[in-house]
């Protein structure tokens, strides 16, 4: 079993009317089944009511399953008395950074989460330090953070979860109340969790561009896993993602079309870089055959 296994998950609300009565029964999530490994960055991708957000709350218990089972780190989400542990191994960072903002100044912030763990004081500043050298912004930690732009306090969010020490970080839509400058912070210090922690990263999206760097992306649709695979199988079935209302990132539709115009150009191409390098291939090979 890997650090986070759903299996069979099923989750249902329930509308009522003011007297109390069943209205109706929506299903956010419909049987849905991973495993994630230590060490894996691992993308959900769906658009706005697509059951990924609602999933995703069952990683760290806000969210039980009607029908099925969540473990995490071999806990079951359902214990009550594991409840605790379950939430320091498995930290949440929400959409908007200042809801999980507290502090007055960014490294009395990011302490807050040991010190109510109990970490001795000597540890808690070691711990601080870290978890903002590690999202780079250790520069800001004297500063208030209502004078940081979106980006940064985003980041300062990602410390504090990280000053608690979870094997795994789930982000809930972090980039979705952020300009581009902001989400490529972000995103780059997602990034630098996974490759120079080794910390297991699941990262909740809409954006295709930010799942490019993903082990495995799992794509959610009307509550179902719709798609999975690499980023490149995934981005290889462009009329699938468009079917499910997704936005290809555009240096992938437009290797695409090149593709329907006759350029025998490889399936999936995830950058830009990477389909300059194709052209430049096929230019020289056309050039070589001259």
């Amino acid at each position: 079993m890997g650090i986070i296994k759903a299996e069979n998950v099923t989750f249902e609300y329930i509308r009522r009317d003011e007297e109390g009565n069943v209205e109706g029964i929506t299903t956010a999530v419909d049987n849905v089944s991973l495993d994630i490994e230590q060490g894996q960055f691992i993308a959900i991708l769906g658009h706005n009511g697509s059951g990924k957000s609602t999933f995703a709350k069952h990683l760290n218990a806000i969210l039980h399953p009607t029908e099925g089972t969540v473990w995490v780190n071999g806990m079951n989400t359902r214990h009550e008395e594991d409840v605790w542990d379950i939430r320091q191994t498995a930290g949440m960072v929400f959409q908007n950074p200042d809801n999980q903002i507290i502090g007055q100044i960014v490294e009395e912030d990011v302490g807050f989460g040991p010190e109510n763990m109990g970490v001795p004081t000597k540890e808690i500043w070691e711990r601080v330090e870290e978890s903002l050298k590690a999202v780079g912004m250790y520069e800001f930690r004297k500063h208030s953070p209502n004078k940081l732009s979106g980006g940064q306090k985003q980041r300062v969010s990602i410390a504090g979860v990280l000053a608690m020490h979870p094997k795994c970080i789930v982000l809930d839509e972090p980039t979705a109340m952020l300009d581009p400058n902001g989400r490529k912070e972000v995103i780059r210090a997602i990034r630098a969790l996974n490759d120079v922690e080794g910390m297991t990263v699941i990262l909740i999206t809409h954006y295709m561009e930010e799942i490019i760097y993903a082990d495995k992306v799992f794509i959610m649709d009307k509550g179902k896993v719709a798609m999975e695979g690499t980023p490149r199988e995934v981005f290889s079935q462009v009329e699938k993602l468009k079917k499910l209302r997704l936005d290809v990132p555009q240096v992938t539709l437009l290797a695409y079309e090149l593709q329907k115009k006759g350029l025998p150009l490889p399936d999936g191409i995830l950058t830009t870089e990477e389909l300059v390098q194709e052209l430049l291939d096929l230019k020289n090979g056309n050039l070589e055959r001259r």
